[in-house]
Order: structure tokens, then sequence, then C-alpha cells
């Protein structure tokens, strides 16, 4: 194997000799296809560990000075939107987060918190709607229909109720079909450890 590539190729990437030559023999000693390469192997890691797509994680890896830990950190800070695909930008809607029965927020390695454009939402506001009246998150207070324009609190019980309505909405559109899998499926996620889940609106 060509030294002069070896150094080359070292220089251009931080990578332990070993690292080096293996990338070399791989691609015949060309430095150019070597650099790729590695860095091809770095996106497909980030993707598969941050579980999002190649395209999402290469524009991370170049953001973030092309290294892997801060790529996935990044990602994993990357609000989750819900939504059919019809709404464009809107940033019109309703956030949802879990929290435990304190009221409080959870620390976990990946953001916990959704956001549902509007328009999208008043595809299951009905559903959210029907549960009503409930006490809020301390019992301090009786919720009487579902808030707009402010936070709405769902303990666990409550929420099962409300997966269970929207897998019985039916449609013929399959964005339609898609976002609410989608929702049924973040909802499930958040509750393996959620007491409550809010729904707030920035209406």
């Amino acid at each position: 194997m060509d030294n002069e590539n070896i150094k080359i190729l070292r220089n251009k990437i931080s990578v332990p000799l070993s690292k080096a030559l293996k990338l070399l023999q791989k691609n015949n000693g060309d430095v150019e296809l070597s650099e790729q390469d590695f860095h091809s192997g770095n996106i497909t890691e980030i993707s598969e560990k941050a579980e999002c797509d190649y395209a999402t994680a290469k524009r991370n890896y170049e953001i973030c000075n092309y290294d892997i830990t801060k790529a996935i950190e990044k990602i994993n800070q990357i609000q989750v939107i819900i939504t059919t695909g019809k709404v464009i930008d809107s940033k019109i809607g309703f956030i949802l987060w879990p929290e435990n029965a304190e009221g409080k927020f959870y620390k976990t390695v990946k953001r916990n918190d959704a956001f549902i454009p509007a328009k999208d939402f008043d595809i299951i506001l009905n559903v959210f709607d029907s549960v009503f009246p409930l006490n809020d998150l301390q019992g301090n207070f009786e919720q009487v229909g579902f808030d707009i324009t402010g936070h709405n609190f769902f303990d666990h019980k409550t929420c099962r109720q409300i997966i269970e309505k929207i897998n019985r909405i039916e449609s013929n559109d399959e964005s339609v079909k898609s976002f609410l899998v989608k929702v049924i499926n973040w909802l499930n996620d958040k509750l393996t450890y959620a007491d409550y889940i809010v729904v707030y609106g920035n209406l």
C-alpha cells in the first residue's frame, strides 16, 4: 500500500492506521473514494442509531462538523411532527408531551413531544373532546371541555380510551390512515411510561 496515500487519507480524516489501511484496500488505494466511504459509513451509523433517514443523518452530520455523537444528539432533539402531509410548514396546532404524576417532564434520550398541525388535529379533535369532563393534573378543578388555546390533561386510562376511539375512525384516504397510525403509535410509546399526556393548543 502506498504510504503517501495513507498519509493523505489520515490528514483528511482522523482514523487509526489500521482503519486507513482497510479503507484504502477496499477502494483500491483511491483516497477520495476511501474518504467518501468513511463518511458514508458514519452517516449510516447515525441513521441506524437515531432511527432516521439517510438524508437527515447526512445533513446533521455535516452541520455537526462530522461528529457522530453530536449528530445523533441533535437528531434526537428534533420535535416529532405528526401530519397527513397535506399541511405545509404550519406552526399553528397542538403540542403533545408526556408527564409523570407530579406534573414533570420525562428526561429521555429522545425528545418526547410531538406537534400536530391544527388542520390535521381536526381529524381527531372530536375524539379528544369526547372524553370530557375531566379533572386536571392535580385534581384541583374540572376540565369542562377540550381547550384549543390551552392545556389539556389526559390520564393514562383516558388516553387508552382515546386510542380505542381513534382506532375506530374510518377513512378511505391513505394519508389520513397513515396519520392515525402515527398518532396511535406515538401515544402507545409514551404510555409505556407516562402517567399523563398533555395536549397544548397554540391557536
